[in-house]
């Protein structure tokens, strides 16, 4: 297939997916200026996408209110439903698998749509801001870049980043912070790490010192981490206890190594979901509890789940290369 080819299917792909997602909940205000932006990008976008949504209200006719295509000849309507369930039967393939084909080959489309810089599952990336400041994207990544006059501020949005931050000078007198999951790590230091951890964030701190606050019920909630130390908040549940943590084990990504020790499934799960196409589901909560300790390479992650499978005493069973559900 010519790269022209790709395009047009990518583009079909992206048009179809904002269609099915304006059909469901109302989109958010970022959802909505990423829409906007994708449209205006080209005028193919624009094209595909009245297109896929011209096939969208056909096929809401069909299920909803067959009476207008009642009038047609016999010949002319077995001819014209014929035709339309070829393309109707297309786009419900196209919806019905493509969120899944599309996060196992991308990731997440809607960060896709609205991150700066982000990468696919498996991928490493290291970007140099403006400010010269260097950001090591781990996979399934993505953050959004929002400098000022005021301060230089990094929207954390998925996955795991590295951040080598400038230092405050007289010439660059801006703080350089990071939002994430309602809460800021802003750089007293250099150099610093935040994953996402469910609905919420871990911060380790790896050269001097970052400040990590977080706004809950009205009343702001802080610590200072010094190198070594590890905390994570949610907005459900506030700020963490301070922990120790290995940086040489915690950062062995970097190296192209996942290190676990006693860590819990449900983690380890997550991790690994960046790193590998296709999604690991945990059945039971019980078992995402459960802890599980080994050391993978990041480019050959085939026995990471028989070996938890082994060491946990569990079942795995996959539909390959999709999904794979651990009970």
């Amino acid at each position: 297939m010519s790269s022209i080819d790709d395009r047009a299917d990518e583009i079909g792909m992206r048009a179809a997916e904002w269609v099915a997602r304006l059909d469901g909940s109302p989109l958010s205000e970022e959802e909505q200026r990423a829409l906007r932006s994708w449209l205006e990008e080209a005028p193919d976008h624009r094209a595909a996408f009245e297109e896929a949504g011209a096939t969208w209200r056909e096929l809401s006719l069909l299920r909803h209110d067959p009476g207008p295509l009642r009038g047609l000849s016999r010949t002319r309507r077995k001819s014209s439903v014929a035709q339309r369930a070829v393309r109707i039967g297309a786009l419900l393939g196209l919806l019905a698998l493509g969120a899944g084909i599309a996060r196992y080959q991308f990731g997440d489309l809607w960060l896709l749509a609205t991150a700066d810089y982000r990468t696919s599952p498996g991928e490493l990336r290291t970007v140099t801001l403006t400010d010269g400041s260097s950001v090591e994207l781990g996979p399934a990544s993505a953050i959004v870049v929002d400098f000022d006059d005021k301060e230089r501020r990094v929207k954390f949005l998925a996955g795991e980043v590295f951040f080598s931050a400038m230092p405050r000078t007289d010439r660059e007198p801006r703080p350089f912070v990071v939002e994430a999951a309602g809460g800021t790590t802003t750089a007293l230091g250099t150099q610093f790490v935040i994953e996402e951890a469910g609905s919420g964030a871990d911060v380790l701190a790896i050269e001097h010192q970052v400040n990590v606050a977080l706004q809950r019920n009205g009343e702001r909630q802080g610590v200072v981490l010094s190198p070594g130390e590890e905390v994570r908040y949610t907005p459900e549940r506030g700020m963490g206890r301070v922990r120790s943590r290995d940086v040489e084990t915690a950062t062995a990504w970097r190296r192209g190594m996942l290190v676990f020790n006693g860590t819990p499934l449900r983690h380890v799960v997550e991790t690994l979901n960046r790193y590998r196409r296709g999604r690991i589901v945990i059945l039971d909560e019980t078992l995402a509890r459960r802890r599980v300790s080994g050391v993978f390479a990041t480019d050959d992650l085939g026995d990471a789940i028989e070996t938890m499978t082994a060491e946990l005493g569990i079942s795995a069973r996959s539909i390959y290369p999709l999904i794979t559900v651990l009970y």
